[in-house]
């Protein structure tokens, strides 16, 4: 469970994000590409046009998630904060955005560029999220109020997003920026937040099943491109345009995919589970981050001759350099320049999260105590980069139980709004001492267990009494 009483992490999802944000950049990417839209980028975009709809299944799957056992104490709050991490950000990028595309200051051109998403091409996520933010408490409703019948709730979702995928190509307006538009896979994310451990059991049994029908549902995709360019006369750019029923069936398929995969890395251990959370933690980050980047690049390449240069290759050369260069290039550079934003005061404004502090656990387990030079220079760090102040002062200068409960409780109350460490009278075993200290803030030890030097090779939680 988590600090705060919510469900436990999906790690699973971490990939999740990981692959969906990868995807992003290089629809992105390959859309741009010297020389246009063809039949080989062409047919890549019909697939990965599906990175929205599997960012909005995500969205809604963890909203439903988070609250399925409990709603918020207070709507106000659970909004005041959601706008709070997703506003801000929005505000901020759609001006840098704005700006960079040489539009200058155009007060009016401003707020209308942010009351429509149009800013930058990928900024209408974050306006549909808000509005999702505003309506999730009837969604949590229906969802509740339709229990046992969920299959028709299903059924009648996919239908929709089905019917407003075929209509809303012939709407005049842009749908890009409106909840109606996905509210059928919002629906979906919902449904399967609520029945979670069911889905995933039944995912981890059926995997090869789970893969093969995403391979069918990939290859409708690209087949009915080339029957749109071939046979009905359709420009490669309609013919690969997101809005087409064919993509509503493969977002469900690669989401799902994506979801298998997640899962099996989770049964396989979670190899390389740092970066991978790492760069799930970025995730919000890099998406609002990378079009500049991508910018910039084709910037460069125009300056130095390089469009010119791939304008005359064939389009199945630039789409491969594209996928294995420039794709890779943008996400690494995005993720390193996000952790580092992470750790400064424009964390909130440009990452959408607060100011990150040492990004690993104070103390790893009682099983792998630290030498006492070790934990004070560790917990020395994390505390002043949390709250500007030492919390452990040195091995030499060990603190009295009391005054170590105090002084945790303090500083955690002041981070997190809530007490890291109960108090003397309140002693815990060992185990739950690391763990707690792990989950919860660069604290130390109490009253019942706490953390004294007791031998120059190393520290150990112990029982002291009260």
């Amino acid at each position: 469970m988590s600090d705060r009483g919510g469900p436990p992490h999906l790690h699973s999802l971490d990939v999740v994000r990981v692959l969906t944000v990868a995807l992003v950049i290089a629809v992105h990417t390959v859309s741009q590409q010297p020389g246009g839209t063809g039949l080989t980028n062409g047919a890549l975009l019909i697939v990965m046009h599906v990175s929205r709809e599997v960012f909005f299944l995500l969205t809604a799957f963890v909203l439903g998630y988070s609250y399925r056992d409990r709603a918020p104490k207070r709507w106000p709050a659970f909004w005041r904060r959601r706008y709070l991490l997703i506003g801000v950000p929005y505000l901020v990028w759609s001006a840098v955005y704005f700006v960079a595309l040489g539009q200058g200051w155009q007060p009016a051109g401003f707020v209308r560029a942010v009351l429509t998403g149009t800013a930058q091409y990928h900024l209408y996520f974050l306006l549909v999220s808000m509005q999702l933010y505003l309506v999730f408490p009837v969604l949590r409703w229906v969802l509740r109020a339709t229990r046992g019948r969920h299959g028709w709730l299903l059924a009648t979702a996919f239908a929709y997003q089905i019917a407003v995928y075929a209509v809303v190509q012939r709407w005049q307006g842009d749908p890009n920026p409106v909840l109606a538009s996905y509210l059928g896979f919002v629906v979906v994310g919902g449904i399967a937040a609520g029945h979670a451990e069911t889905f995933f059991a039944f995912t981890r049994r059926h995997l090869r099943q789970v893969f093969l029908g995403t391979a069918i549902a990939v290859t409708s995709g690209v087949g009915w491109f080339f029957v749109q360019v071939a046979w009905l006369g359709r420009t490669t750019v309609a013919a690969s345009e997101v809005f087409q029923p064919v993509v509503v069936l493969e977002s469900f398929a690669v989401a799902w995919t994506f979801l298998a995969l997640g899962l099996t890395w989770q049964d396989r251990r979670m190899p390389g589970r740092r970066a991978i959370r790492a760069a799930a933690d970025a995730s919000f980050g890099v998406y609002l981050a990378h079009p500049l980047l991508l910018q910039g690049l084709l910037a460069v390449s125009a300056a130095t001759g390089l469009t010119g240069v791939a304008a005359r290759l064939s389009g199945a050369v630039v789409t491969a350099v594209a996928m294995v260069v420039a794709v890779p290039l943008i996400y690494l550079t995005c993720v390193t320049a996000v952790a580092s934003i992470r750790r400064t005061p424009l964390s909130l404004p440009l990452t959408g999260h607060g100011r990150a502090s040492f990004g690993m656990p104070f103390w790893p387990s009682p099983a792998m105590p630290l030498s006492a030079a070790a934990c004070a220079a560790r917990c020395s760090r994390s505390c002043r980069a949390s709250f500007g102040m030492p919390f452990w002062p040195s091995p030499a200068m060990p603190l009295s139980a009391a005054a170590c409960a105090a002084r945790c409780s303090r500083s955690c109350r002041a981070s997190f709004g809530m007490p890291c460490w109960p108090s003397p009278a309140m002693p815990l075993s060992a185990a739950a001492c690391a763990a707690r200290c792990s989950r919860s803030c660069p604290g130390r030890r109490t009253g019942g267990p706490t953390v004294v030097p007791i031998s120059p090779g190393g520290l150990q939680c112990e029982r002291q009494a009260a």
